[in-house]
């Protein structure tokens, strides 16, 4: 399961929309407690992606790397990160499977139908398959 405060999961949904017809992606943040992940804060991040941004994301490595240097020494961590698909169901596609580098990462999909969410899903990359994983409001 993953806990996602109301906020977090608003910002998700605002960005998606936003960034329609193009993907959106950012960092969760936060703690694993057991088999659940406690988000704390999303951090936005630029698509990097410029030719193909309608069906393919990178996260802005300066972001990865600042958030990174900002959570040394604290209970934080970078438990996964969130992305949009653009008239695409809130699954993991063919190219998120080929993306897969750090396995352990929660992957938040907001699936997007005409410039507007139409779903958010949680999944976790376990034994070479995605798996979806309950998103839960704290």
């Amino acid at each position: 399961m993953i806990a996602l405060q109301p906020a977090d999961l608003a910002s998700i949904r605002i960005a998606a929309e936003t960034s329609y017809p193009n993907e959106c992606c950012g960092l969760l943040v936060g703690r694993r407690e057991g088999d659940e992940f406690v988000v704390t804060r999303v951090v936005p991040a630029t698509n990097v992606v410029r030719e193909r941004a309608r069906d393919r994301f990178e996260i802005d490595p300066k972001v990865r790397v600042d958030t990174e240097r900002a959570l040394r020494g604290t209970a934080e961590q970078v438990i996964g990160h969130y992305h949009s698909h653009p008239d695409h169901p809130a699954e993991p596609s063919a190219t998120d499977a080929s993306m897969v580098y750090e396995p352990g990462l929660i992957w938040v999909i907001a699936g997007v139908a005409q410039g507007k969410v139409a779903a958010v899903r949680a999944w976790r990359f376990d034994g070479g398959a995605f798996a979806e994983i309950m998103i839960a409001a704290s």
